[in-house]
């Protein structure tokens, strides 16, 4: 399977999701998606239901994407998207087989003020740059910029939102959400091993990692030391991250 997957999805849209051009979307997903799914994942949720469950999340992608028309989807991005959700549900059934089994009856918490398709760890920091200011659209065009592609430092991911039109400080922002450093861990690395949301995002430096993905903190710069905070020397100017929104 050669097709690039926006062409398929175009192709899937304008035909009104028809047979022929779904079944051209479902087999590549088999075959650029399921064919490689983690063997960690196959091992813990056995074979046949974590392809079962890659199929539902990258079709349910896939039609968020055709839906938004962002002109950006790749199978790099979609593979990213099915291992991380594929990984929380790992954690989630190796949670669940560590409890001892007079406690299986006892119901989950349930956070009721979360909305409650914000299911994944990406969505939940996509909602709290909305909150911060930065328009949904573009919240979700930087995260999937910054999530694409094999390479996942901080380097890596600063670089890419550059090259995207975000500012210095946007970029670094967003970096540190998504991959953190060794004394304050990531915004996603924290919520993926099932730390509350508002735990997370009321800690003083996830809040400054927000202001400045969102265009609000032009002097981020990410720091020296890996704490997160600004170093002294660095101010950046404006960039026009914001001013790209479709």
């Amino acid at each position: 399977m050669t097709v690039e997957l926006q062409k398929l999805l175009t192709d899937a849209a304008a035909s009104d999701w028809a047979p022929a051009a779904s079944e051209r979307l479902a087999h590549g997903i088999e075959e650029r998606i399921v064919a490689f799914l983690p063997s960690r994942a196959r091992a813990a949720l056995g074979a046949e239901e974590a392809a079962q469950r890659a199929r539902v999340i990258a079709w349910e992608r896939c039609r968020l994407l055709a839906e938004r028309q962002t002109g950006m989807a790749t199978w790099g991005f979609l593979a990213n998207i099915v291992r991380w959700r594929l990984a929380d549900a790992v954690r989630a059934e190796a949670l669940r087989r560590q409890r001892h089994p007079l406690t299986d009856v006892v119901p989950e918490h349930v956070d009721r003020r979360q909305v409650v398709e914000l299911g994944s760890s990406l969505d939940l920091i996509c909602a709290e740059l909305a909150q911060a200011g930065l328009f949904e659209r573009e919240a979700r065009r930087l995260l999937l910029v910054a999530t694409e592609g094999a390479r996942f430092e901080r380097s890596a991911i600063r670089n890419r939102l550059l090259t995207a039109g975000a500012s210095r400080s946007q970029a670094e922002g967003m970096a540190w959400l998504l991959r953190g450093g060794a004394a304050n861990r990531s915004a996603l690395a924290r919520l993926a091993v099932g730390e509350r949301r508002e735990a997370v995002f009321a800690d003083a430096i996830v809040r400054r990692w927000i202001a400045a993905a969102a265009g609000r903190d032009q002097s981020f710069s990410g720091g020296r030391t890996g704490s997160g905070l600004p170093a002294v020397r660095a101010v950046e100017a404006p960039g026009f991250g914001l001013a790209r929104t479709a």
